[in-house]
């Protein structure tokens, strides 16, 4: 029984490193890290690199720009007709609601509920020049 067991702990402690591994860089290249943990979730649908391309619009230098006008870059109607400018306060106010802030947007993100991590994400936007 003592062979049993240490078989199955063995298969177990195999299967999590590869299970550890899979998830180090997968899709033949690794994904930069947010220059700020408040960005964690937004580098995985947006680039932060300036020129860098994702499945969302890059974010680099976004505070001041005219949301929805970004070249090449495939915008809803309702981004595209919202007239915000990506002030501190509207990027706020998205952050926290983009569907109420962006009727029809395609950004499938529903909301950021803590102020607190808002602003830290806003700020380092800010400084994502």
């Amino acid at each position: 029984m003592k062979a049993t067991k240490m078989k199955s702990v063995s298969t177990v402690a195999a299967s999590l490193s590869i299970l550890a591994l899979a998830g180090c860089g997968g899709g033949g290249g690794e994904k930069p890290a947010a220059p700020n943990a408040a960005l964690a979730s937004c580098v995985s649908c947006h680039s932060l690199k300036e020129g860098g391309r994702s499945s969302g619009p890059n974010l680099h230098g976004i505070v001041g720009k005219t949301a929805g006008t970004q070249q090449g870059f495939a915008y809803s109607q309702g981004m595209k007709e919202s007239g915000l400018v990506w002030t501190k306060e509207n990027l706020d106010a998205f952050l926290a609601s983009p569907r109420k802030v962006v009727p029809g947007t395609r950004m499938g993100y529903l909301g950021m509920a803590d102020p607190a991590a808002r602003q830290a994400a806003i700020a380092a936007l800010a400084a994502n020049k």
